[in-house]
C-alpha cells in the first residue's frame, strides 16, 4: 500500500506555532492517572510478551477507528445545554452517577456513534465541571427521546480509574461504556492533539482476541465470554502495549499525524480497552472532528507502516504483573485478589496468582526471613473466612513459615470453600 501524501494545508495544520510552540491541547485526569503517566525506561516485558504480540499482530495491521466504531465527543457547558431524561434500555443497567432521577446534557445536534446497530457511543464532556457523561448503546427515537443500554458519569480531574467491580458495594458502579471499565474520552485521538503536534497521553487500543474473563487496573472489568477468544491467553483489558522507543519516527514514512501518534505510543504506550474485528486505534469521530480530520487524518494513516512484521518487531507487552478474575469466570469464587507482604525485610515482586490452579506465587527479596512472614491480602466475597490449619488468618498480621508451601484455606459466608496454596521464593 503506498501512503498517500498529504496536502501542504495539513503541514500548517499541524505543525504551524507561535514564537512559543503550538499550544498544549486540553487532557483529561489528574497528573497522576495512569493516562497521563509516561512509560519508565526500565519497565519490564511481560514474561508472555513475544507470545502475545505475535498474536496481536497475526490479526492485521493497525487501523484507526474514524468514521465507524469510534467515540463522538461534544464538549458542552452542563448549565446551558439541554438535559434529558436518559432511560434505561436494559432496566436496572447503569453505572455510576447514572442514578435516577436523571439531568444528562446533550447538544441537540448530537448523535451516537455509527454504524446502526453497533457500539453507538455517545460521550459528552464538560471540561469546566471535569464531568464525563458516558454511554454505550445510545438511542434517539423519532420523538427525541434519548436511551442508553449503559451509562456511567466520570470525575475527570481524578486518575479515571473505577474500583474493580468486587471493591464497590454495587458491581456495576465499576462499569462504564467500554468493556474494560474506561471511560470513553479515555485514550482517545483528538483534534486538537493533532492541531498541536503532540499526544501527552496512553491510548487505547482494540482488537478481536483479548483475554476474556480476566483485566487489570487501569481496567475495572472484563467480558466474560467472546466469540473466538480464550480466558487463559490475550492481552486482557488493561494490558499496555508499547512501541520501541529507539524506533526511527521521524526515518519511518508516517505522515506528520501518523508520526504524532508514533511518538504517544512510545512514550505513553495504549491500553487495551475494547473489543473489535481488527487491530485499532481509536479517534473522535463526532460531525465536527470528522470535518477536522478530512486530509488530515484516515483510518489507513498507519497501516502501511504498522503492518504485522513491523508489530512483531518493535511492540512489546509491559508486564502485566497479577491479573483479577471478572464478575462470573468459570472458576467461582471465594477469590484471593492480592497477595503480598510489607515492611522493609519484604519487598517483593508482583505476586502472580493463578485463578485456574489456585496457586500464588511470590518472589521475595534474597535474604528475606521465610521463616517468620506476615502477608496481607485480600479475597473476595466479602466476610470470607481465611484460615491455616484451622486457625483464621488476620492480613498483615499472622506470621508463618513460608520455606515451604502454605495453603490458605477460603470459606465465603454462603458456603462455598476452595484451597490456595502459596509458594515463596528468594529470588532477587
Amino acid at each position: 500500500m503506498k501512503l498517500r501524501l498529504l496536502p501542504a494545508i495539513f503541514w500548517v495544520f499541524a505543525c504551524s506555532a507561535t514564537a512559543h510552540g503550538p499550544a498544549a491541547a486540553w487532557r483529561p485526569f489528574s497528573e497522576d492517572s495512569p493516562w497521563n503517566q509516561r512509560i519508565p525506561a526500565g519497565a519490564a516485558s511481560d514474561p508472555a510478551s513475544v507470545a502475545l504480540i505475535a498474536d496481536f499482530a497475526s490479526r492485521g495491521p493497525l487501523h484507526i477507528n474514524i468514521k465507524d466504531w469510534s467515540i463522538p465527543v461534544y464538549f458542552v457547558d452542563a448549565d446551558h445545554t439541554p438535559c434529558h431524561d436518559v432511560a434505561d434500555s436494559r432496566p436496572g443497567a447503569y453505572g455510576k452517577g447514572f442514578e435516577f432521577p436523571r439531568h444528562i446534557p446533550i447538544p441537540d445536534d448530537a448523535i451516537a456513534s455509527p454504524p446502526p446497530g453497533g457500539d453507538n457511543h455517545l460521550c459528552i464532556i464538560d471540561r469546566t465541571r471535569h464531568l464525563e457523561w458516558g454511554m454505550w448503546w445510545a438511542r434517539q427515537d423519532t420523538e427525541g427521546k434519548w436511551s442508553t443500554g449503559l451509562g456511567s458519569v466520570t470525575d475527570l480531574s481524578g486518575t479515571g480509574v473505577a474500583a474493580p467491580w468486587f471493591a464497590v458495594r454495587r458491581e456495576l458502579d465499576s462499569a462504564r461504556a467500554r468493556a474494560s471499565g474506561f471511560p470513553l474520552i479515555a485514550g482517545l485521538i483528538l483534534v486538537d492533539e493533532i492541531k498541536a503536534a503532540r499526544i501527552d497521553h496512553a491510548l487505547v487500543f482494540a482488537y478481536d482476541r483479548c483475554r476474556t474473563g480476566f483485566f487489570i487496573p487501569p481496567a475495572s472489568t472484563a467480558q466474560v465470554t467472546v466469540p473466538g477468544t480464550k480466558n487463559s491467553f490475550g492481552i486482557p483489558m488493561g494490558g499496555r502495549i508499547q512501541l520501541d522507543p529507539g524506533w526511527d519516527v521521524e526515518r519511518s514514512g508516517l505522515s506528520a499525524s501518523g508520526k504524532i501518534i508514533a511518538r504517544a505510543l512510545q512514550e505513553y504506550g495504549a491500553y487495551c480497552g475494547d473489543y473489535a474485528d481488527s487491530n485499532v486505534l481509536f479517534a473522535d469521530n463526532s460531525p465536527g472532528a470528522l470535518r477536522s480530520w478530512a486530509g488530515a487524518l484516515r483510518p489507513e494513516e498507519l497501516e502501511a507502516i504498522f503492518t504485522p512484521a513491523m508489530i512483531r518487531a518493535h511492540f512489546r507487552v509491559l508486564d502485566m504483573g497479577n491479573v483479577l478474575p471478572r464478575q462470573n469466570c468459570e472458576n467461582p469464587p471465594p477469590y484471593v485478589t492480592s497477595f503480598g507482604s510489607t515492611g522493609p525485610a519484604a519487598a517483593t515482586a508482583s505476586a502472580r496468582i493463578d485463578y485456574f490452579t489456585r496457586t500464588i506465587r511470590l518472589i521475595m527479596l534474597r535474604g528475606t526471613d521465610l521463616k517468620r512472614l506476615a502477608p496481607t491480602f485480600a479475597v473476595f466475597r466479602p466476610e470470607t473466612r481465611v484460615m491455616v490449619d484451622g486457625i483464621d488468618q488476620v492480613s498483615g498480621r499472622t506470621e508463618h513459615d513460608f520455606t515451604s508451601p502454605v495453603v490458605y484455606r477460603l470459606t465465603s459466608p454462603d458456603g462455598a470453600t476452595n484451597d490456595w496454596t502459596v509458594l515463596v521464593t528468594s529470588g532477587r
